[in-house]
């Protein structure tokens, strides 16, 4: 099965599992027979759970799981299910949420990506700012791009969870909005003074 059709299934049956209160009534568990596909399993867990069968959604949630590969993901899978039909829906929200953060996330990847890409581009036109004037300088465009580029990491550190990588993004974008407000304040703060020596030339 492609990635993005597995983080596709495995988001909707997180999704299901948000929708319902922390708990519920644990039942009896009752066995259900192998099907192969991962969606089929999926599919019948979204039909018990409409109609308010929890062993039994908690049971098509493991043969899913046991549908893929044996590795973190698979674990993670049975481990939800196995919450599920315990009555305990916080942990599987939580397990199926970390088994979305363990497929290919193509979206979050090219995010990260374009991310990286506009938070380094700030320092090439900064470059070529100071190139054209022979001087260092740092114009006011290397500020938003580092404000474009620090939220967009911080987003993507988010999603990964990185509490280190989103310490470190919220610090810098507070500095950069900070410099921008330094930038957008100094034309109004020069205009001051030359209203007010106007005004005191009036009789």
């Amino acid at each position: 099965m492609n990635h993005s059709r597995r983080t596709v299934c495995v988001v909707a049956a997180w999704i299901v599992l948000a929708a319902l209160p922390s708990t519920v009534p644990a039942a009896d568990e009752q066995p259900v027979p192998s099907l192969p596909g991962f969606q089929t399993c999926l599919d019948r867990a979204a039909t018990a759970h409409e109609q308010g069968d929890a062993a039994s959604t908690g049971n098509w949630l493991r043969q899913a799981a046991r549908q893929v590969e044996s590795d973190p993901f698979h674990r993670t899978l049975i481990d939800a299910g196995d919450a599920y039909a315990a009555g305990r829906l916080a942990t599987a929200r939580a397990g199926l949420k970390q088994a979305t953060r363990r497929v290919n996330p193509w979206f979050w990847i090219i995010l990260g990506f374009a991310a990286q890409v506009l938070f380094t581009g700030r320092f090439v036109v900064q470059w070529i700012a100071s190139e054209r004037q022979k001087r260092s300088v740092v114009p006011v465009s290397f500020w938003y791009l580092s404000i474009g580029g620090s939220l967009l990491l911080l987003t993507y550190a988010i999603w990964r969870q990185d509490p280190v990588f989103i310490l470190g993004q919220a610090f810098g974008s507070l500095i950069y909005v900070r410099n921008l407000s330094f930038i957008h304040r100094k034309p109004a703060a020069a205009a001051t003074p030359s209203g007010s020596a106007d005004e005191e030339a009036q009789p």
